[in-house]
């Protein structure tokens, strides 16, 4: 069974545990766009704390998906865990605390297909020879990050869009910009949604290197606030961070910092070591690192509530 029909079976899975997606967009070929909504309400009159966390935006790294899937699972869990401590441990700020996490698992399900099970999907053969001509006559991609347009999503979001240091002008498998800002129906989608739960932090989750990027632009007192919370995602995965703001331009991360002025972060899942597509074997240790990520931030917003 290819990775696709994996992604397909989890989300019934999910369906039978009484987990069920939201629908927020449509890809450019139609393939539905699924956010998954956990929350835990102690105190209606206080508003939550609001984290969306977002992966597959680039065809192969598809892995940040099923880490995704894994996260709903245990936070799930985690959540009925935490209601049940409360009378136990009344003090505890980060058990009075309320929250909603927002798991939008794949911004690129057109591009994850095609990297997964090839062209036999598209019917539309035009659309296949421009594919075969973007992948340079290779029926073999398993490496391509982009859209099924040829536009690499993260270097198309409107914030310092066209700036970055490895972006293209022309259809590629990865790094072109598209026509204009924004110009995907995926990029679009995500923003509509972003804006729509309004996040108070998000994390987009990539692969690979075991790194953490959080800065672009912020000024002095956003960049303090930022590197503290990427210094607990740190410490948390024992991943380094990196600055690459100096490279960055048009990706999901720039543009909730720029537009939203909200912390926000990349994380990259996965050694350096590793070739991509990283496969599923690399799940438990992925997974592993990064399960007590999105607690961690939550108690540092639970300290300064």
């Amino acid at each position: 069974m290819n990775e696709y029909n994996i992604y397909l079976q989890k989300i019934n899975e999910l369906n039978n545990m009484g987990l069920e997606p939201i629908k927020y967009g449509e890809t450019t070929l139609g393939q539905p766009m699924y956010v998954y909504k956990l929350s835990k309400r102690v105190d209606y009159s206080k508003k939550p704390i609001k984290v969306l966390v977002q992966a597959g935006i680039h065809a192969r790294e598809y892995i940040t998906t099923f880490l995704l899937f894994s996260l709903i699972e245990y936070y799930n869990v985690r959540i009925f865990r935490e209601l049940s401590m409360l009378n136990k441990e009344r003090k505890s700020k980060y058990l009075k605390l309320n929250y909603e996490i927002y798991f939008a698992i794949n911004t690129n399900v057109d591009g994850f297909r095609l990297c997964t099970t090839g062209l036999d999907f598209i019917k539309d053969n035009k659309l296949k020879r421009q594919l075969l001509q973007i992948n340079q006559g290779n029926f073999d991609f398993s490496l391509f990050k982009a859209n099924i347009n040829g536009v690499d999503l993260n270097v198309n979001f409107d914030a310092h869009w066209g700036q970055g240091k490895s972006n293209l002008n022309f259809k590629n498998t990865e790094n072109y910009i598209g026509a204009y800002p924004n110009s995907e129906i995926e990029t679009q989608n995500l923003i509509n949604l972003t804006k729509s739960i309004n996040p108070d932090i998000t994390l987009s989750y990539h692969s690979k290197g075991e790194e953490i990027y959080y800065e672009f632009y912020q000024d002095n007192i956003r960049l303090k606030r930022d590197k503290e919370i990427a210094d607990i995602i740190a410490k948390t995965t024992k991943y380094k961070v990196v600055d690459v703001s100096s490279k960055s331009a048009g990706g999901f991360k720039d543009y909730c910092i720029e537009k939203l002025k909200i912390p926000s972060f990349t994380i990259e899942v996965g050694k350096d070591i590793y070739s991509h597509p990283l496969g599923l074997e690399k799940l438990p240790l992925i997974f592993k690192q990064n399960k007590y990520v999105i607690s961690n931030i939550l108690k540092y917003f639970a300290e300064r509530n």
